[in-house]
């Protein structure tokens, strides 16, 4: 019990930390560069290391913060996020310590699709269609600058994960003792 309580605190933690980066980012109004999507490599890797369930969760929760704080209609990142939480968390079984190229190939592909989507949600229905633009200017910045930041803070949240399995298992009985 103490320990899930403790994985929520730091999970909703790490959440309002992506949050406030990302907000603080995006407000910024960088002309240059993109702006990484901390909630989306925050999903991710939560979904990936923790299962699908976990994941969309994680999804939901940064989806409704964004929906509520910048979104026109709620609902809408909810959705996307939570999908994006569900599809990391399926990779589960291919969670290796050691390796840092799937989580990285994950955020990489899963930020595609989110802006894709985004895309085909914001701008496509409303008939505009210079997706090259889109692309050349959003899509492909963004996913590079959130793969190089999931590059540096993966270890972090790994390392994060890891205490709290400790936890759990100190907090587990065992007749060995």
């Amino acid at each position: 019990m103490k320990h899930r309580v403790i994985r929520i605190f730091i999970t909703a933690l790490i959440i309002i930390i992506s949050f406030i980066l990302q907000s603080e980012l995006s407000l910024a109004n960088f002309d240059i560069v993109a702006t990484p999507n901390f909630l989306l490599f925050t999903t991710c890797i939560f979904g990936f290391m923790r299962g699908c369930n976990y994941g969309s969760l994680t999804g939901l929760v940064c989806g409704l913060l964004v929906d509520i704080f910048f979104g026109d209609v709620i609902g809408l990142y909810a959705l996307l996020y939570m999908y994006i939480g569900f599809f990391s968390g399926l990779f589960k079984k291919m969670f290796y310590s050691d390796h840092v190229f799937m989580p990285m190939v994950l955020v990489f592909i899963s930020d595609f699709i989110y802006n894709v989507l985004l895309y085909i949600f914001r701008f496509l229905l409303r008939n505009k269609l210079d997706f090259s633009f889109y692309f050349e200017k959003v899509i492909l910045p963004e996913m590079i600058i959130t793969t190089f930041v999931a590059f540096i803070l993966y270890k972090l949240f790994y390392i994060l994960n890891e205490k709290i399995l400790t936890i759990k298992q100190e907090n587990t009985l065992s007749f060995d003792k």
